[in-house]
């Protein structure tokens, strides 16, 4: 993502919170002259507000509004609160956590330094372990320790760190949240809460955000999570995450993960037919609609995995990460087919594909090829390519 662009829409942001103000989609788009239209703006809008959490300032987006509704986007209550350690925020909690954050990017008055520390190379010290970009000295100083890494090593650490030994009873309650890999920081965050008890709960969900960010199909045994607890009346002042919780818990994330990702997707889809069919005809659609409920897709997705099952292509693989979780769902019987609503299994009735792929199946709307048939043709075609 073009880290001039991001900066930015940043600035545009800041200007309206400096002011008081809500920004519409629109009004962004139109001062960067067009060059992102509104209905993709979700995508610089939550990698900006995750860049504020990241650095302990409310998320930006917050204050960017639809016209019509005068909230943010669907996206602010789905994948940036539970950024923030809020996971499945009920929809009835929706405009209080908007007021509540809103209130908050409007109290900020030290956007400079997110300009600063946002923008920046933010692992780019000269340190093998990459800790010194922390800006906690003794925090710099337990990892450079290393006493998290006792026992069977792996290659990523998901760490917790308490930050509130001082203030136990009137907090506040923070965690730093730190992702290793081969021993050098890669991700890190805070994560604060009001109340005490829930709060590990909010840094292990976050750390296992952090590190899906960097690969979705991350292998359970090549993590750790450990959590430095100071008060514990024992020597051993890191305690290790158990193997069952850590696996249930990457599940859920990168399941919450991938209904996000769907959810964004479907954003799009369904903004770009409304933009390209507004004149309100009735259209049959017999192959580019697409499997509209996000937990259906998204179990298909988890099921059968992210890449093509005809031809094998992986989004991530060659667009980055642009294009990580991005794959479309087939369904094995055509929606027209079945003429009334019916329910979906995500096992038997729908399967990965790639856009190309895709298409291809639903090209001749009289003769619909099954996922074996296009794999027959792509074998054969390639077959004779080879000879």
């Amino acid at each position: 993502m073009n880290e001039k662009i991001l900066q930015r829409i940043s600035k545009i942001i800041i200007e309206y919170a400096t002011k008081q103000q809500v920004v519409e989609y629109n009004k962004i788009s139109n001062e960067l002259g067009g060059i992102i239209s509104p209905i993709r703006l979700n995508e610089p809008l939550g990698e900006i507000s995750k860049r504020c959490i990241q650095y302990g300032f409310p998320p930006l987006s917050a204050i960017v509004v639809n016209q019509n509704t005068r909230l943010p986007g669907e996206g602010f209550f789905t994948w940036v609160a539970a950024q923030m350690g809020f996971p499945n925020l009920p929809h009835s909690k929706w405009e209080e956590f908007y007021e509540e954050q809103e209130g908050k990017v409007f109290n900020c008055n030290d956007w400079d330094s997110f300009l600063i520390r946002g923008f920046s190379d933010n692992f780019s010290d000269n340190t093998s372990s990459g800790f010194a970009s922390l800006q906690n000295s003794n925090l710099v100083d337990l990892l450079n320790t290393k006493e998290y890494l006792k026992g069977q090593q792996t290659k990523y650490y998901i760490l917790t760190v308490k930050d509130f030994v001082e203030t136990q009873q009137q907090g506040p309650y923070r965690y730093h949240v730190l992702v290793t890999e081969n021993e050098k920081l890669i991700k890190q965050s805070m994560v604060e809460h009001k109340i005490k008890k829930q709060l590990l709960t909010s840094a292990k969900r976050k750390g296992i955000q952090l590190l899906l960010e960097i690969d979705m199909q991350i292998e359970n045994d090549s993590v750790t999570m450990a959590h430095y607890k100071p008060d514990r009346q024992t020597t051993e002042l890191w305690e290790k995450e158990k193997s069952t919780n850590l696996e249930s818990l990457i599940k859920e994330e990168r399941f919450q993960l991938l209904t996000n990702i769907v959810q964004k997707d479907i954003e799009i889809e369904a903004a770009q037919e409304d933009y390209y069919y507004r004149d309100g005809k009735n259209i049959e659609y017999y192959g580019t609609r697409y499997e509209r409920n996000p937990i259906n897709r998204a179990k298909a997705i988890e099921i059968h995995g992210i890449t093509c099952k005809a031809c094998g292509f992986d989004f991530k693989e060659i667009y980055g990460e642009r294009g990580s979780g991005f794959i479309e769902v087939h369904h094995i019987n055509p929606l027209f087919s079945m003429g009334k609503e019916t329910d979906i299994n995500p096992e038997t009735d729908l399967v990965p594909l790639c856009s190309n792929c895709h298409r291809m199946i639903h090209r001749k709307k009289n003769s619909i090829l099954t996922v074996e048939e296009l794999k027959m043709l792509l074998k054969k075609k390639l077959t004779l390519a080879s000879n």
